[in-house]
């Protein structure tokens, strides 16, 4: 009983059979009947323990969304924006930011606005100053700043504010040949270093309340002396090993080769960020949108609308067109893109979820796996050919005297037989089953037998060694 035919073992302990499938589902929905929660990986834990299987609870998750027993969800950032693009030397990419700080004053707040700058290499604080809001002045100050103590860098990051990208800072970045690496719109990320800093600056300092009446100049003096200690001191504390001080970093010579490469590597990052033409579609419908509705947004809103739209699809963004467009009907202060972007961010995660539904009902729905096995067996019965058939073929053969009507009908009789031994792994019993049934013929003599019974044994022998 040596089998003819192995079966190769890869993946045999992970396979998900229709019974493994149903086993998952009478489980859960046992569980649900009984109105507890089903916390996925203590159910799969329990379910290989109990089936001694090797199941990873992401497999019977996605099972059980496709048979309606869990909620499918999905999590994909948007927009993707800010990444490889850490500097490892110290004075190659400078991170400019605001933020606004509150001085309390008796019992009546003062707002400050705070410009920092941040050398992304090495964490150093390069230059602050402090104004009513963010202005083109505060960030040419900053780059003032940094460029009297260590040097111009080789490119600035901040984010798509108007006194970023006003006139006079590119004019001046453009004049000694700085670079721009823009950060991502409602992404944290794209400008780290700074938001880092800006998280460190207010836990450090807190709340700043000063019981006196004097003036707005008083307010700003003081500010000023605080961040100046602030400043110096997180320039003595080292970030990273080993152990050395990010003022200590600042003032590392850096080789001609260093530069060159740095300078590369941002070169290659802007041009990647670049504009696909693939994304104009998408702008497009954007700027329908804003027409159609007679949106006026500010050039900074406009520009952060132009970048998210990017990475949402197309399909998405016409569903949030027409939803948008009822929402405003009902009531006209909905009119504006940051509803439309709070509805398109919705619909989107809702096709995303129904894509992964799909994806798993495809995969692992037992109604439908059961359902095609069934239609399998079906049509396995149906194209392969009982013993007694194949049997009545070979006896038919023997009767023939055409050479070719007689290979034609051993090729056939063969093919039957290997249709037969298709889904067995050992031939004795088929062969058993075959002699058996030429026995049974009585239309035939001990003769033809013994003639059928050689002829049959030839196509056997020739079937198991094909």
């Amino acid at each position: 009983m040596r089998a003819y035919k192995t079966t190769d073992k890869r993946g045999i302990a992970t396979k998900v059979s229709v019974e493994v499938i149903g086993q998952i589902v009478e489980k859960a929905r046992a569980l649900k009947a009984k109105n507890k929660r089903l916390r996925i990986q203590e159910f799969s834990r329990e379910f290989n323990q109990e089936q001694e299987m090797q199941l990873s609870w992401k497999t019977i998750q996605e099972i059980l969304t496709a048979n309606d027993l869990y909620k499918p969800e999905t999590r994909q950032k948007r927009p993707v924006f800010y990444k490889n693009l850490c500097q490892r030397i110290p004075n190659g990419l400078l991170s400019i930011d605001g933020s606004d700080f509150a001085l309390w004053i008796n019992d009546q707040p003062l707002e400050y606005n705070i410009e920092l700058g941040v050398d992304v290499g090495s964490f150093c604080h390069t230059g602050f100053y402090i104004s009513q809001s963010e202005t083109a002045e505060a960030v040419l100050n900053i780059l003032e700043q940094h460029g009297q103590e260590f040097g111009l860098p080789l490119g600035v990051v901040f984010d798509s504010g108007s006194a970023n990208l006003s006139e006079e800072v590119t004019d001046y970045l453009q004049k000694n040949e700085i670079n721009i690496a823009p950060a991502g719109p409602a992404n944290p990320k794209g400008n780290g270093s700074d938001e880092g800093a800006f998280s460190l600056l207010k836990k450090t300092i807190g709340n700043i309340r000063l019981d006196t009446s004097s003036s707005w100049a008083l307010g700003k003096s003081v500010l000023e002396a605080i961040l100046s200690v602030y400043v110096r001191m997180r320039n003595q504390l080292s970030l990273h090993k080993p152990r050395i001080t990010p003022l200590e970093h600042m003032q590392t010579p850096v080789s001609k080769e260093q530069l060159e490469h740095e300078q590369q590597r941002l070169d290659e990052h802007i041009r990647n960020k670049s504009q696909n033409d693939s994304d104009q579609p998408k702008l497009d419908r954007l700027f329908w949108v804003i027409n159609h509705h007679g949106l006026t947004p500010e050039m900074a809103e406009l520009k952060r609308a132009e970048k998210c739209i990017k990475a949402y699809d197309l399909e998405a963004i016409s569903q949030t067109e027409k939803a948008f467009l009822s929402a405003v009907n009902r009531d006209q202060a909905r009119k504006n893109l940051s509803y439309f972007f709070g509805i398109l961010k919705n619909i989107q995660q809702e096709i995303d979820d129904q894509r992964y539904q799909e994806y798993c009902r495809e995969k692992y729905n037992y109604e439908l796996r059961l359902e095609n096995q069934r239609r399998l067996q079906e049509s396995q019965a149906k194209s392969q050919r009982t013993i007694e058939e194949i049997v009545n073929l070979a006896t038919t053969v023997m009767a023939l005297t055409s050479d070719f009507l007689k290979e034609s009908a051993l090729k056939r009789c063969q093919r039957w037989i290997e249709q037969l031994l298709s889904n067995k792994s050992y031939i004795q019993p088929i062969r058993k089953k075959i002699f058996d049934a030429i026995g049974n013929k009585k239309d035939l003599d001990l003769d033809q037998k013994e003639q059928v019974s050689q002829l049959m044994e030839q196509i056997l022998n020739q079937t198991v060694g094909a």
